[in-house]
């Protein structure tokens, strides 16, 4: 076999593995819907306000599109470290936590205090009453699993 052909054959093969994996939809990672009620130790609606000034520029909302950190709907109740898409700490990994006002209260006061492996290097924030507010907000996140369409439809 020649070496026009031999390159050729390898490009015609590389082509159509590329095409047969099209059609296939890889959903993104996503957690359990919420099960627990909506706290209600805190002002949601200034949770979202403190949410997107502390919180957003390092978590998402929608399943599959962490940034430096998870993204975050349907974190309230669910396990930490779960997420298959996002690597986290091995102190997290093991911690056994559940996300919830017990828990997101000392985090969210001081990341690396609460953990000392802690991969969240946010400033601490002190304020009793704004962690409260984003617990509240982070509680009302809920969402069904997203929905992936095959391509080839």
């Amino acid at each position: 076999m020649s070496i026009i052909s031999k390159s050729s054959l390898s490009g015609i093969f590389t082509a159509v593995l590329l095409l047969t994996a099209c059609g296939e939809s890889i959903p993104p990672d996503h957690r359990a819907p919420v099960t627990l009620p909506l706290y209600t130790g805190g002002n949601a609606a200034n949770g979202a306000l403190i949410y997107k000034e502390a919180c957003g520029q390092c978590h998402q909302l929608n399943a599959g599109l962490n940034k430096k950190g998870p993204q975050l709907m349907n974190i309230y109740g669910a396990p930490a470290a779960e997420l298959e898409d996002y690597t986290y700490s091995d102190g997290l990994k093991s911690s056994g936590w559940i996300w919830d006002a017990k828990t997101l209260d000392p985090y969210i006061a001081d990341a690396e205090k609460a953990m000392l492996d802690s991969k969240m290097l946010s400033n601490p924030m002190p304020d009793a009453k704004e962690r409260a507010d984003v617990i509240a907000y982070l509680s009302t996140l809920r969402a069904a699993a997203p929905l992936v369409e095959d391509e080839a439809k």
